[in-house]
């Protein structure tokens, strides 16, 4: 009997840890359940954003030929966001489709999905700039370098020439 109680005060203290160990607000509430969900909430919230943010500086955008295009971290960022609002715009054209909504909701939402995709079609189009740049870039540097030869060698022969 006595080893029952024993182990019954372990489970006890136990689980009044794991409520001291987990909580932030200590063992009993007595303030409103609905703060802190809201404070759990933005929290979660803010590391997701922290997180998102994060990973923009490092994602890799490669072009239709394999190679990595340099993109600035704002067009990255400013694609995901038009990407995320594209989606929600379609979903909502959809809900508004199967729902009995009156024909100037389903027009509005799909004017909105038109700009959604719009704004996509823009960046992505930017982001192609980008990926030509280096290679008109490269070009023009090329064609300077054979003007510079060819400079060259003229100065050169003139000068043989001359001796």
């Amino acid at each position: 009997m006595l080893s029952r109680i024993f182990w019954i005060g372990i489970a006890g203290i136990a689980l009044v840890g794991g409520m001291i160990v987990q909580g932030d607000r200590g063992i009993f509430s007595w303030g409103d359940d609905a703060d802190h969900q809201r404070s759990v909430a933005h929290r979660i919230e803010s590391r997701v954003d922290a997180a998102i943010d994060r990973s923009f500086d490092k994602m890799q955008v490669v072009g239709s030929n394999g190679e990595e295009i340099d993109v600035p971290a704002e067009t990255k960022r400013a694609l995901a966001s038009a990407v995320a609002e594209l989606v929600r715009s379609e979903a909502d054209l959809a809900v508004t489709r199967i729902g009995d909504e009156d024909e100037g909701t389903v027009r509005a939402a799909e004017a909105r999905r038109t700009q959604a995709r719009a704004e996509v079609d823009r960046l992505k189009a930017e982001i192609e700039r980008l990926e030509n740049a280096p290679a008109r870039d490269s070009d023009a540097i090329t064609a300077e370098v054979r003007q510079q030869i060819r400079d060259e060698v003229r100065a050169e022969i003139r000068d043989a020439v001359r001796n």
